[in-house]
């Protein structure tokens, strides 16, 4: 266990509340985890992965670039006392923090990946858990937002131009996937760093494979829906083999023509060079230029049938191929819901209209999902208002929105109805269009007003977005080394995690709630970016660490005793047979 007493009684730092967050971390293990971690790197003062868990420290307080730790207002290299809450002798200078990161690989990463997977399970597992219990909606939100760097740059690796803030930028995307288990909350699950010409439709099936490695919980498979398309797909593909056979049929006639023709320009010829009448040779050499004429075209005729005939059978083969796979598919779906008994009611896929492609939806259904998302171009809008009804009933939903439901409707590429609505938002004297898309087993569809209003709580990823950019400058790449880009996506979606995670904790401890404390403690924006870095006293006592900001600072006079953290004991039943202890 990582050791965390203090040389000394009383000392000061200029950053209260990271004692307490390295204080909740040591507890839940989680440098430990992050210290027996493999890093290819020799120990000079500080241990390679000292440097690893100052860059987490370092993202905890907000820092906007690595020269931060030294040049900041109050440098983190010079407060051993947050280095010694953390479990750490001290700190290195910022040039070693990033040589560090430049120095990690796949295997560290893979290895941090499975750390913070290891500290974050049993919160997630108590998330979880509270929704089965309430036999509340699974909610996943999907976003891709752009880390845009130096267009002229040519030192970040894999960095390409995008799209990125509704204009070409040079850079990254960053995919990410959140569980919102109430209105206006959210839990990141995971976080994936794309090159910048990577489109959020190819960065959906990742989001959801580790949405349900993380949470450890899916939705019922639906199998019968995979029947529809192997059915549709065999009776292709007897059509396929159907033609096929005409076309092997009308080939045979071909050959079986050519080698006749062949034949008689043979015996026509044997003739001539005989005895032979005046009129009978001439007939004979009539038809001989007529059977001569027509070999020509017989060749093209049956170069043609052979072009058609592989065609057919390269057809046949894509579609052989493509019915194993449906067959595996749906072999693999009812398996996993033979191992899972009971799923819960309803998942939901909620996402904007670049992950929801044909392709993307066909899955999401088979997989057990209720997507909720737009129509991912104009198309379908267009073709609903011409199918509008001349006095159609717009319900308004918003102050600037209306709708007007639509049904079951066929997207392209998407074999399975889907309902749609039509909405419209008016800019000055001209209507906007788009097409809302959802599926429910149950098939009750939600009031207009109810659907448009739940679609746009959708805001709480983009909120969550917003401030990875605002609280821990994701956007601000402080390192130019993959493994380095990929540990800063993974620390800020944990560190957001943290802020959250650690409230009721920090509750537990302080010894007075006052109303400024409740509001520090309720925005992580300000436990990050104020308490973070304010001043405070600390020291150990029997009962544990105590924290005392100072009289100056942004919480004057506020009290936390850090005592232990609870170890989580989850109930028995539903779908989570076991129990996860930390502490």
């Amino acid at each position: 266990m990582t050791t965390r007493s203090l040389d000394w009684p009383v000392a000061n730092t200029q950053h209260g509340m990271l004692v307490a967050f390295g204080e909740f971390l040591c507890q839940h293990s989680l440098i430990d985890r992050l210290m027996a971690v493999p890093i290819g790197q020799k120990t000079r003062t500080f241990r390679p992965q000292t440097k690893l868990v100052e860059f987490l420290v370092g993202i905890m307080s907000g820092i906007e670039y690595l020269q931060d730790f030294n040049q900041g207002s109050h440098p983190l290299v010079k407060d051993p006392v947050v280095a010694r809450a953390w479990g750490q002798p001290g700190f290195a200078h910022f040039s070693g923090v990033s040589r560090t990161l430049d120095t990690c690989d796949d295997e560290t990463v893979q290895a941090v990946e499975h750390a913070l997977a290891e500290f974050s399970r049993p919160f997630i597992a108590t998330a979880v858990h509270d929704l089965l219990h309430r036999g509340a909606a699974f909610i996943y939100d999907f976003d891709l937002t752009g880390q845009a760097v130096s267009p002229t740059s040519t030192t970040y690796p894999q960095a390409t131009f995008g799209w990125m803030n509704d204009r070409v930028k040079l850079g990254y995307q960053l995919a990410r996937v959140c569980l919102s288990p109430e209105a206006g909350d959210r839990l990141w699950l995971a976080g994936f760093h794309h090159p910048g010409d990577t489109v959020s439709a190819a960065c959906l099936k990742e989001l959801v494979e580790a949405a349900e490695a993380q949470t450890q919980v899916r939705p019922r498979r639906r199998p019968e829906l995979v029947q529809q398309r192997i059915e549709a797909q065999q009776a292709s593909l007897e059509r396929t083999r159907r033609l096929l056979n005409q076309q092997h049929t009308q080939l045979t006639r071909l050959r079986q023509t050519q080698l006749r023709l062949h034949g008689q320009i043979y015996h026509a010829e044997q003739v001539q060079k005989g005895p032979i009448s005046r009129p009978k040779a001439a007939i004979l050499k009539k038809q001989l230029t007529g059977w001569q004429k027509r070999l020509p075209r017989l060749a093209s005729q049956l170069t043609t049938g052979q072009q058609v005939t592989r065609k057919h059978q390269q057809h046949l083969l894509q579609q052989e191929t493509a019915l194993t796979a449906l067959l595996a598919w749906q072999a693999q779906l009812a398996t996993d819901n033979r191992t899972n008994p009971n799923p819960p009611a309803y998942v939901e896929a909620r996402m904007d209209a670049g992950f929801a492609t044909g392709e993307n939806l066909t899955w999401l259904l088979e997989l057990g999902y209720c997507p909720n998302t737009k129509a991912p171009n104009g198309h379908t809008a267009t073709a609903l208002r011409a199918r509008l009804p001349n006095r159609s009933r717009w319900v308004k939903v918003g102050a600037n929105a209306e709708m007007v439901g639509w049904g079951a409707y066929h997207l392209h590429d998407c074999p399975y109805p889907l309902t749609v609505a039509l909405e419209r938002f008016k800019v000055g004297h001209a209507y906007k269009y788009a097409a809302l898309i959802q599926y429910r087993d149950d098939q009750i569809c939600p009031t207009l007003p109810a659907w448009f209003q739940h679609y746009n709580q959708r805001q709480t990823i983009e909120a969550g977005n917003k401030e990875m950019k605002g609280t821990f400058f994701v956007q601000h790449l402080m390192s130019r080394s993959l493994a380095g880009i990929r540990f800063q996506v993974l620390f800020t979606g944990l560190a957001a995690n943290v802020a959250r995670w650690c409230r009721p904790w920090l509750k537990t401890c302080a010894a007075d709630r006052t109303p400024q404390l409740t509001r520090t403690l309720n925005s992580p924006k300000h436990l990050v970016r104020v308490a973070a870095n304010s001043a405070a006293l600390v020291q150990q006592t029997r009962c544990g660490t105590a924290l005392q900001f100072a009289p100056e600072s942004a919480l004057p006079g506020v009290i936390f005793f850090l005592r232990g953290v609870p170890a989580f004991q989850l109930a028995l039943g539903l779908n989570q047979p076991y129990r996860i202890e930390s502490g």
